[in-house]
């Protein structure tokens, strides 16, 4: 196997480009067997489901392949300044906070002191609504001297607080923490010679690394889709000036932050969408591609859940002005940052796409209406090919980083898990209706009760039926019989796994809280 990956690692480039062809015909294929089909209605409508979650997984696999083949060999290609010591520029350094606990707070405070960097103004800005968190706020501030912001009227969640310490600040950077991300003590050193040697660069994004990937199924699963961003997909964006600010581990130039009118309050993920304000704006963005940041995940479903629901609805609510601005200003980016833009916009549809590909096998094995199908010589000279290739190129990637295969699939099951939370988000931000701002727990308890296993337990009970009345009917016509329950299988076993995750991590022998106030569920 090492031989094997470190072969198609020598020639991960060529091994993109045939994968890629392999997706475009795939595609073909699908569509004209769907366009020269005789279906009734209830087939048709089946059909097109079956095109749509298919053709999402192809866009999305091509995107990636392109990303791939674009990065190999590819560092930052960015000028650097020379900053000499204590001559730099002020920066100011926040950590926007609603009800965190202290230990946590006061964690990420002590990694800002310990920053090499001498020019730097450390800020908590407290939103807490409890008086309890207030005096908590206050004697941590106190006990590490640093400076604390507070506003008068509560609006627009973190981007509203950020915003109103923005309009008094005096510094010329901003570096932006969450409450759990502690920066290694070269951070500031690392990333303003790129700020200081380009007038015209806006921000310059870091990694987010989570470092509780082994306290639960959950933190391995999340802190391995973080890396699938971070480490693959965010390097590919970067080439294209298309990496968009993350919310955290990232530093701003603050006159460009005060040229779009600050942070984006309007959306609930104020960082993807201001900074699609920054790029048509003609500011550029840096992804530096080295952890210097270590951070914790969320280690229960509850929590992974509450936090894909905010980044998809949010991410979705942006991703319909970044459709609308293409048709009132097509030039206001160049084509490949409208593509990456497109393809990071749509990411949480994938939710709709499996559970698509879910309901196709069931629809045929339980009621024989056919999706439409490919001969099975076609099948095998373009579905295989395609989904071999993606497969191989995504682990080759993934293995070249040292990732093991439990990580990986881990990290895959949990997104598909996640369905029917990204379906109900990616509608209700679809319809309009505004999100509330919510901060993932972290190390809680908590676990799904039965109420909120229901859809899992009805795709599984769905899936386990059409197995079992598809090995009746095998031999009257084994080859679509038998490709669908394989999918069927396929899918039984990503939804049995939801009992896995949902088993919340033990808490550590001795721990106790620091502070006598529990973590609030959210703002």
């Amino acid at each position: 196997m090492y031989k094997f990956f470190r072969f198609f690692l020598a020639r991960l480039r060529i091994f993109t480009l045939v994968g890629s062809v392999a997706v475009c015909l795939y595609f073909v294929a699908r569509v004209i067997i769907f366009s020269y089909s005789d279906f009734s209605p209830i087939e048709k409508l089946f059909g097109i489901l079956l095109l749509t979650g298919e053709t999402y997984m192809l866009v999305h696999a091509l995107g990636y392949m392109i990303n791939v083949f674009n990065m190999r060999g590819r560092g930052v290609d960015a000028p650097r300044a020379e900053i000499k010591s204590g001559e730099g520029p002020w920066v100011a350094i926040v950590v926007a906070a609603r009800h965190e606990p202290k230990n946590i707070l006061e964690e990420t405070i002590i990694t800002f002191r310990n920053l090499n960097y001498p020019r730097k103004n450390i800020y908590f800005l407290d939103d807490s609504s409890d008086q309890r968190y207030k005096d908590e706020a206050d004697r941590l501030a106190k006990h590490h001297g640093i400076q604390i912001f507070r506003r008068e009227e509560r609006s627009g969640a973190k981007a509203g607080i950020v915003n109103a310490f923005m309009a008094g600040m005096t510094e010329k950077y901003l570096a932006i923490f969450d409450a759990d991300q502690n920066p290694m003590p070269d951070f500031l050193d690392e990333l303003l010679p790129y700020l200081e040697a380009n007038e015209n660069l806006a921000f310059v994004q870091t990694p987010q690394f989570y470092s509780n990937v082994e306290t639960s199924p959950v933190a391995m699963g999340a802190g391995m889709q973080q890396a699938i961003f971070y480490e693959s997909i965010c390097e590919g964006k970067n080439l294209n000036d298309a990496m968009f600010c993350c919310g955290t581990n990232v530093v701003f130039r603050l006159s460009a932050l005060l040229s779009v009118g600050g942070f984006d309050e309007t959306s609930i993920t104020e960082d993807f969408a201001t900074s699609v304000k920054l790029h048509t704006k003609g500011y550029r963005s840096l992804y530096y591609p080295h952890v210097k940041v270590f951070g914790m995940g969320p280690d229960t479903l509850p929590a992974y859940f509450k936090q894909q629901a905010r980044w998809s609805g949010g991410t979705v609510s942006v991703f319909k002005k970044i459709v609308s601005l293409l048709f009132k200003s097509p030039r206001s980016l160049t084509l490949m940052q409208w593509v990456e833009y497109f393809l990071a916009g749509s990411y949480y549809f994938v939710g709709w796409a499996f559970f698509f590909l879910m309901i196709c096998p069931i629809a045929f094995l339980l009621f024989n209406v056919p999706s439409f199908f490919l001969r099975p010589e076609i099948y095998l000279f373009t579905f295989v090919p395609y989904f071999s290739l993606s497969l191989l190129v995504f682990y080759a990637t993934m293995y070249e980083r040292h990732y093991t295969v439990k990580q990986i699939y881990t990290g895959l099951i949990l997104g598909s898990l996640c369905f029917p939370v990204l379906m109900k988000s990616t509608l209700l931000a679809l319809a309009g209706k505004k999100m509330t701002f919510v901060v993932t727990t972290k190390g809680g308890r908590e676990q799904l009760d039965w109420k909120g296993l229901w859809p899992y337990g009805v795709m599984l009970g769905l899936s386990v039926a059409a197995i079992a009345v598809g090995a009746l009917r095998f031999r009257k016509d084994p080859y679509p019989i038998g490709v669908n329950m394989f999918w069927a299988a396929y899918h039984v076993f990503i939804l049995a796994n939801i009992f896995r995750f949902n088993n919340p991590p033990a808490p550590p022998e001795g721990a106790a809280a620091e502070s006598g106030i529990a973590p609030a569920a959210g703002v």
